[in-house]
């Protein structure tokens, strides 16, 4: 492994309710054994045990660096900007705790996409596994200007890699549109992304997600701020649909 790695993977961890470190080792199993090599894995770690810290120490064969990050806010936006904070690659490779990678040659892939020096950010093609074997349900990332106001087109995180330098920070005021509101701010930056429509990350289908404990009231508070951050350089239209995204909150 190269110490001025390409690419840095960014993974937010937690204890994720006992299955932190069974999902984490799958991850690095696969991040073990892909063609392409330069690159480093930053595990930005808010568990209260020191399983995940011994998860990466047996992993000495990985450039894998644990960041203890039990001080800050616990969500995923800011432990995902804490790993991001303390990355040193030219590439950022989001990849949640629970996901994985999909194909020895994921990183290649996505590599080769930001040789076009005009490329800021990509996001790839997914797919999903309840069991991280069989794969169901191929989707191909769409994005649309109104994304923030919570129809995801995109997928999770861990589809997305974008330029380090420069780069926006999720916003950790944010839970159930922390993606999305990150997907809006990379367009407004650096434009339309290149969609890489190969699935080559892999969502983890379990009880466990954090959309699952998602609620109305969370919901209508989160598209009010989004509404406020973005209201004012939006048209008419772009109000109407968020008027109809916060109405179907209370039906």
């Amino acid at each position: 492994m190269s110490s001025n790695p390409y690419i840095s993977v960014c993974v937010p961890a937690y204890e994720m309710g006992g299955r932190g470190c069974e999902f984490l080792d799958h991850s690095l199993k696969v991040l073990s054994d892909q063609d392409f090599q330069n690159f480093e894995v930053v595990v930005a770690d808010q568990s209260e045990d020191n399983a995940i810290k011994n998860l990466c120490d047996d992993y000495s064969g990985l450039n894998v660096r644990h960041i203890p990050t039990g001080h800050l806010k616990r969500q995923a936006s800011a432990n995902t900007n804490a790993a991001i904070d303390n990355s040193c690659g030219v590439v950022i490779k989001v990849l949640f705790q629970d996901d994985f990678l999909n194909g020895r040659d994921a990183l290649a892939k996505i590599a080769n996409a930001f040789e076009d020096p005009e490329v800021g950010w990509c996001l790839t093609g997914s797919e999903h596994s309840r069991d991280g074997a069989s794969l169901i349900r191929p989707f191909v990332p769409r994005y649309h200007d109104r994304i923030h106001y919570g129809k995801n087109t995109v997928s999770s995180p861990s589809v997305l890699a974008f330029r380090r330098e420069m780069a926006p920070r999720f916003d950790e005021n944010l839970v159930w549109l922390m993606d999305v509101d990150f997907y809006k701010q990379c367009a407004l930056k650096w434009g339309p992304p290149l969609v890489l429509s190969e699935p080559l990350a892999v969502n983890r289908l379990h009880d466990g997600q954090v959309s699952a404990g998602v609620d109305a009231d969370l919901v209508r508070r989160e598209l009010r701020y989004v509404h406020r951050k973005y209201g004012p350089d939006e048209s008419w239209s772009d109000w109407f649909y968020y008027l109809g995204r916060l109405r179907k909150t209370y039906i």
